[in-house]
């Protein structure tokens, strides 16, 4: 007998923040790293192969409750299965 082991191989949340630069110096702190920022407003982050997307958004209420009415918030995951095998037999696939 075989069973289904998935694994999450990728996770890349966007969070918008007030402030780009003081926002990459706290992810910096607990150990990411960042390449050059995009145009002054997009950041990502890679820790452990996991991505953290950055994202300096108005600080108009209105305008950031229409990203949040709107989907402009996002996340991206990715799964992977392997199977594993729970007797000496080889599994039948």
């Amino acid at each position: 007998m075989s069973t289904m082991n998935p694994r999450v191989t990728s996770f890349a949340p966007q969070f918008l923040v007030d402030d780009l630069e003081r926002s990459i110096a706290y992810y910096q702190k607990i150990g990411f790293t960042f390449g050059v920022p995009w145009e002054g407003f997009y950041a990502i982050g890679v820790l452990d192969g996991l991505e953290l997307h950055l994202k300096e958004a108005p600080k108009n209420d209105a305008d950031r409750q229409h990203r949040r009415d709107n989907d402009h918030l996002d996340a991206s995951a990715a799964l992977t299965a392997s199977r594993r095998s729970t007797s000496s037999a080889s599994p039948t696939v």
